[in-house]
């Protein structure tokens, strides 16, 4: 069954945009794909590999995670309800976006104030989550092997996903596990020059992504302006 997805992208025609799908390999807004930047020193099958679930999802940030839609609701729906919900926010500076290391990954990272991030992110968990379908049995049974908290257990079963209010971090990420290879080292110091992008990274829309089938690469299907 198809899942739907609010996610931050940086707008098309923006350097952030074009250098994280470059990165990744693929633009999640069109069907065919696109060459992946070589890296010296690190085979591109090898960084093919290292990505792969990232590019899957396409470069994005986090807002609501993948859900599916509750039984008599349609993505209409969905479209209307992040229409009206868009047009009432404005836009929002990510503070200092840097490359940083989340656990064993590599991900860009806002650097300073949050708040207005995270009170984003969980009017988009709160506000949409009369659309969403409850996770199957097997589904919360796969979450609650990962090593959660008590607390991210307790909003794993709420909302659906463990990593919302407090437990929250604004992330675009640009790898998967790097603990099982070499080309770390070769991997950090080729995204810190990729990414030394000088440029403001906003955002003024939310992405509506779509997975048709489970394990099938996330489109971006449309983004909604802020304030229109």
């Amino acid at each position: 069954m198809s899942r739907y997805a609010l996610y931050f992208a940086p707008e098309q025609n923006s350097k952030w945009w074009q250098a994280g799908c470059q990165w990744l390999g693929r633009d999640p807004a069109k069907t065919e794909r696109m060459e992946q930047i070589r890296i010296p020193k690190v085979l591109p099958n090898v960084l093919q590999h290292l990505t792969t679930d990232a590019r899957r999802y396409g470069f994005h940030a986090t807002l609501k995670a993948p859900f599916r839609l509750a039984p008599g609701h349609h993505v209409k729906d969905l479209e209307r309800t992040l229409e009206a919900f868009c047009r009432q926010q404005q836009a929002i500076e990510i503070p200092c976006p840097q490359l940083e290391w989340m656990g064993n990954f590599l991900a860009i990272r806002p650097i300073g104030d949050t708040s207005l991030l995270n009170q984003l992110a969980m009017q988009c968990v709160s506000q949409f989550d009369h659309l969403r379908a409850a996770l199957k049995p097997g589904e919360l049974a796969r979450r609650q092997q990962q090593q959660l908290s008590a607390r991210q257990l307790r909003l794993l079963q709420h909302w659906g996903y463990p990593y919302t209010a407090e437990e929250y971090r604004f992330h675009m990420t640009l790898t998967d596990s790097l603990d099982n290879t070499d080309s770390a080292e070769a991997i950090l110091r080729a995204a810190q020059s990729h990414f030394d992008i000088g440029e403001p990274l906003v955002i003024r829309s939310i992405a509506l992504f779509h997975e048709t089938n489970p394990g099938e690469d996330f489109r971006l299907l449309k983004r909604y302006p802020f304030g229109h």
